[in-house]
């Protein structure tokens, strides 16, 4: 009897020492996950790029996660504490450390339930790493294994955010809407209908994208949300060059907000403003931008210009000031008093990113001022000016014809020289690229090829002409003796802010054909980057297609006698 007592009750301790340990790595990981979802606020992972204000939660979960692999290897919990260790990664900002540990996740654990969920946290950590065909490959691979898992919704937006990134907006718009047309009762469902609303827009797609927007602004919990999608609205008539429409709905919108006062300056302080005043001025703002990408240029200079005298010494004002000067030297073409009127935008509000943009860009005026004066000092001046003021035109102001003008007065000014073959070669790629006149453009290549041998502006017509399918005799073709000097490279001329309301209409440069630089590179070289971004919103002129008065051509080279075999 008494040996079965003794043994019942080895049982009982048996069982509660198991129950401990059981309890122990059990309350290890509940802490691990407190932590990340006070972290999360509850989410499955932060949508994107952390700020840092919750490191130390996350870093506690990792710490508890640890603790749990090293002290209970054989645990159950122990493929979840790893996976949450990786996805801490992710809120810590170290999403290559969360892809490195997630890669062998089924080879660690390969009987885990979780495999599905770390394929997705390894897509999520992909895409913040910038390994985008990554991304893209591990968040389709969870969506064709688990496409009704609770995750899948967050799938289908991360992949959209990549195929925007990837410039495949049109993929990425429907990846959004298939979040609405599968979970349309999912908190995720405004989120999905601004990312398709994005795409939409960048796919050209400006009526559907703004119908989207206008779903948003019905659905706004703040005067100021609201407002927002008013003017991604703006920003979509704008796409689609409806600059009536968007004055006549900016209009209407700033007539519900007040007005300020003319300003009353009291001891060196200017009246202050209210909100509604904010939204009045940067709907101005934006009025004025209409008029000028309409061409009424004067009314637009009068709209910033009454921003300028109501916002004195303020952000707005300043913005108003950067836009004045941005009119000058878009629309009017008069350098000189877009310089003078960059210079006053620091009185304004020195602290704003227009005051910073502002004195880059009168920089980059200035250097080319400089070299307009002293281009009769020699041909190389002459030309360098004559490249940069083209490559303004074209990359900065989105004026194609005005930089074929640039680059025509080049080749007429100093005929014969390699400067004048440079620039037809220019001129090529502008109608080529920016009017799809390919014969023209074949037809200039082929007259650089004929006419300018023994330079590098023979070989880049060459190569470009081969790029384009034809065949160039190589007995027309003359390396230079000695290797030329190559022109000095272009000033970086500053775009407009990017992260602020849109002055115009965005368009994309073309990074790896910058015009000045293509007389310097092969064909088949690598491409050479840039050193700014593209422009971002510009207010162009638009010229027809007749006013480039481009003569008839063939893509066949002539020969000597101007006949063409």
């Amino acid at each position: 009897m008494r040996g079965r007592y003794a043994l019942v009750r080895f049982g009982l301790l048996l069982l509660l020492a198991t129950s401990a340990s059981s309890c122990a790595y059990y309350n290890t990981f509940y802490l691990a996950r407190k932590y990340y979802d006070r972290a999360t606020n509850g989410a499955p992972y932060v949508p994107e790029k952390p700020d840092g204000t919750q490191g130390a939660n996350f870093s506690k979960s990792i710490e508890y996660s640890k603790k749990l692999i090293a002290s209970y290897p054989k645990s159950k919990w122990v493929d979840d504490a790893y996976l949450l260790w990786a996805r801490s990664l992710i809120g810590k900002d170290d999403p290559i450390q969360t892809v490195n540990m997630l890669k062998d996740f089924p080879t660690r654990y390969p009987k885990s339930s979780l495999k599905d969920e770390a394929l997705f946290y390894m897509g999520v950590g992909a895409r913040r790493a910038r390994k985008y065909t990554d991304a893209l490959a591990a968040l389709d691979d969870f969506l064709k294994a688990a496409p009704k898992h609770e995750l899948a919704p967050y799938a289908l937006l991360e992949r959209a955010a990549v195929l925007l990134t990837l410039e495949r907006p049109g993929e990425a718009a429907t990846s959004a809407g298939r979040v609405l047309e599968r979970f349309p009762r999912s908190k995720l469902a405004d989120r999905a209908l601004r990312m398709r609303a994005e795409a939409l827009l960048a796919q050209g797609e400006a009526d559907r994208a703004r119908a989207d927007y206008r779903t948003l602004g019905s659905r706004a919990q703040s005067d100021e949300e609201r407002f927002g999608f008013l003017l991604k609205e703006a920003e979509c008539l704008e796409a689609a060059r409806r600059y009536d429409e968007e004055r006549a709905l900016l209009q209407a919108a700033a007539g519900h907000e007040q007005e300020p006062e003319q300003p009353q300056t009291v001891g060196g302080a200017v009246n202050p403003t209210s909100a509604s005043n904010e939204r009045w001025g940067r709907l101005m703002l934006r009025i004025g931008a209409a008029d000028l990408l309409a061409g009424r240029t004067d009314r637009a200079l009068e709209t910033f210009q009454r921003v300028i005298d109501l916002f004195p010494h303020t952000p707005l004002a300043a913005e108003g000031q950067y836009r004045v000067a941005y009119t000058y030297e878009t629309a009017k073409d008069d350098f000189d008093r877009a310089r003078t009127e960059y210079g006053k935008v620091q009185a304004q509000s020195s602290t704003t990113q227009y005051a910073a943009q502002a004195q880059l860009r009168l920089a980059s005026l200035d250097r080319l001022a400089q070299y307009r004066k002293a281009g009769a000092d020699s041909t190389a001046k002459k030309a360098e000016a004559g490249f940069l003021t083209a490559e303004q035109y074209l990359f900065q102001l989105d004026k194609p014809d005005r930089a074929i003008e640039q680059y025509r007065a080049i080749a007429r000014d100093l005929p014969g020289t390699e400067y004048a073959a440079k620039a037809m070669n220019a001129e090529a790629w502008v109608l080529r690229n920016k009017y799809s006149m390919k014969e023209a453009s074949d037809s200039l290549l082929w007259a650089v090829v004929r006419n300018y041998p023994k330079t590098e502006a023979q070989l880049n017509a060459r190569d470009y002409l081969e790029r384009y399918g034809h065949n160039v005799p190589s007995d027309m073709i003359q390396p230079p003796d000695l290797p030329a000097p190559a022109l000095r490279d272009t000033v970086a001329l500053t775009p407009p802010p990017q992260q602020v309301d849109s002055i115009g209409v965005r368009h994309r440069s073309a990074s790896m054909d910058s015009l000045l630089r293509q007389g310097m590179i092969r064909a088949g070289d690598a491409p050479m980057q840039s050193s700014t971004p593209a422009p971002a919103p510009v207010a162009p002129i638009p010229a027809s297609r007749e006013s480039l008065a481009v003569p008839p051509s063939s893509s066949t080279p002539p020969d000597s006698a101007g006949k063409r075999p």
